[in-house]
């Protein structure tokens, strides 16, 4: 999976038609990277984090985040940096039931209002493919504003992609965390039984990412 984020992030400057919600947070150790998670420049930020997620090396998430920000956008996720952040919390505690258990919640808190705006982002994007594809069949758009409608669109797929990466990241880590529970944690079975139930939860809301990616995909597709 490392290879795949790291070649995904090359290609995924985030920006887009309008404004998504969204908010930042300042958990990574590389200030100028997170600094850069506000919005109108998230992709520099959200690549170097989640390239370092997937292991890579702090040359390649540079470049990584270079690639992010020689673009810029509008789309801002906030999901990257809270998850590392959130990492660091947990670190030393990997073992503690109760402490997993808020990292699973807190993971799935963001990536449910990460989905929404994805929606939300979606039903815009729809709406302005209606509106090229109108003026193409009425030949009211010149082919220079055609190519910068369609580079805007891909923009906004690769920034769902971007998300979908996250998430899958997220969901490993708390399935690899669960498994190395030490065995005396199964005696608290309602903990864990929680524990398992907010994995299945992520499972649910990466599928929704995914469906959201792939009519992103589709809208692309259109013009």
């Amino acid at each position: 999976m490392k290879q795949l984020i790291i070649l995904l992030l090359f290609s995924t400057p985030v920006s887009g038609w309008a404004t998504a919600g969204g908010s930042s947070s300042s958990g990574s150790s590389s200030k100028a990277p997170t600094a850069a998670l506000e919005c109108g420049v998230a992709g520099a930020g959200a690549s170097y984090l989640i390239c370092k997620l997937a292991g890579g090396s702090d040359k390649a998430c540079a470049a990584a985040a270079a690639g992010g920000a020689a673009v810029g956008g509008s789309a801002c996720y906030g999901m990257a940096s809270h998850y590392e952040s959130r990492r660091k919390e947990l670190a030393g505690k990997e073992q503690d039931v109760d402490a997993l258990l808020a990292f699973a919640k807190a993971n799935n808190a963001d990536a449910e209002q990460t989905n929404q705006q994805l929606n939300v982002k979606l039903a815009e994007v729809t709406k302005q493919t209606d509106e090229i594809a109108s003026q193409i069949q009425q030949g009211t758009i010149t082919s220079s504003q055609l190519a910068k409608k369609k580079d805007a669109l891909e923009k906004e797929r690769r920034a769902a992609d971007e998300q979908v990466e996250v998430q899958k990241v997220a969901l490993q880590e708390t399935k690899n965390l669960r498994s190395k529970l030490p065995s005396q944690a199964a005696d608290d079975n309602a903990r864990i039984a929680e524990l398992d139930a907010e994995i299945a939860k992520q499972e649910r809301f990466l599928e929704e990412a995914q469906r959201a990616s792939t009519a992103f995909a589709s809208q692309s597709g259109r013009i």
